[in-house]
């Protein structure tokens, strides 16, 4: 969209940065959208799959009248914004570039696009109804005011160091504190039920997501989310988008998800929490009893509930202490401990190990 001959006026605060002037400022997406650009320069290559993500992100939270969040994004003016008597100017014909937010906005115009289309398909198809829904969500969306952060003067040179400094020394938020805030993700909600519930007979770390052999909590958030994962879709990494339990009714997963760690209390020993005698309250420990139901449940015919009563039969084969020979393949002698134990390829192993000794019991 071109603004050629067309005057946009931007209400904003000035300040001085790095011995740099920045205007901050508000504008709503459809505004922004005519007014930006992105010099690849400066610029990284846009990533499809990023913008996909945060597509379906925004998508997800309009469509459940959610609020969703970003920060500033961070532009370059290049000398096109003028202060006038009557406030900040984009002189005609000028574009501001952005710094840092290209994938969220090149997301808010995919969701926008998609929008469209999914609106002209019910029209064509005579449902009206549904057509003006999503002429609301079109409008939210280019209404959405985006913070914004720009410099009105840098050199590109100072452009590419600024892009390279901020994204080099961002850091994401962390895993535990995103578990315990983000209401948006169907297992971070789950997990925080769970932990409310059991709170009484566990405990469990609620905000950092690796644990310490100081630490007295038997596991944390961030570890039982992914627990849930691998026990109900069988998944050892990083796992985002809409939760897709298998093997059992979407209703059943909150009782399956408290009776698989409510076993730990049956199953390890008394000390679970302590690290330096037993591997019970490691991550990969966990994460692999959990796999190897989801592997029950796939390979046995087994109802996810029958699965978690049978690794009770663990207790027999298993001291859960560090020498145990279960973890043999594991163990270094050095420190007197297993190591290593977290990887995808370890909780496989693991899982297997647990897998054989479960199928002596049931020969």
């Amino acid at each position: 969209m071109s603004n050629v001959g067309v005057l946009t006026k931007i209400n904003g605060n000035p300040y001085m940065q790095f011995g740099k002037k920045v205007l901050v400022t508000q504008l709503p997406f459809k505004t922004l959208e005519a007014n930006f650009e992105v010099d690849h320069e400066v610029q990284r290559k846009l990533d499809p799959k990023r913008r996909f993500e945060i597509r379906e992100y925004i998508l997800k939270c309009i469509e459940k009248n959610e609020d969703f969040y970003f920060s500033p994004f961070i532009f370059s003016s290049r000398s096109g914004i003028k202060e006038t008597n009557e406030g900040w100017i984009l002189d005609p014909g000028s574009k501001i570039f952005i710094l840092d937010g290209q994938h969220r906005a090149k997301a808010f115009l995919s969701a926008i696009s998609n929008l469209n289309s999914k609106k002209e398909s019910a029209e064509e198809f005579g449902n009206f109804d549904e057509a003006e829904k999503i002429q609301t969500y079109i409008d939210k969306l280019k209404n959405y005011p985006i913070a914004m952060q720009i410099y009105l003067n840098l050199s590109q040179q100072e452009e590419r160091q600024l892009f390279t400094d901020t994204n080099t020394e961002r850091k994401e938020a962390h895993v535990g504190l995103i578990v315990q805030y983000d209401h948006r993700d169907e297992y971070n909600e789950l997990t925080r039920n769970l932990a409310s519930q059991l709170e009484y007979k566990l405990e469990i770390e609620q905000k950092l997501s690796r644990l310490t052999n100081q630490s007295s909590a038997v596991t944390s958030l961030a570890i039982m989310r992914r627990c849930l994962i691998a026990l109900f879709e069988g998944v050892l990494g990083a796992k985002n988008g809409e939760a897709y339990p298998r093997n059992c009714k979407p209703s059943d997963v909150p009782i399956i998800s408290k009776a698989f760690f409510e076993m730990w209390i049956r199953l390890f020993p008394r000390q679970m929490e302590n690290r330096k005698k037993y591997v019970s309250g490691l991550t990969g420990i966990q994460i692999a009893l959990a796999y190897t139901v989801y592997q029950l449940t796939r390979n046995q015919s087994t109802t996810h509930m029958e699965a978690i009563e049978k690794l009770i039969a663990l207790k027999k084969h298993c001291t859960w202490k560090h020498t145990d020979p279960l973890f043999t393949h594991l163990y270094d002698p050095t420190s007197g401990r297993i190591k290593n134990h977290s990887s995808i390829t370890a909780i496989q192993k693991l899982s297997l190990i647990f897998l054989s000794k479960l199928e002596l019991e049931r020969k």
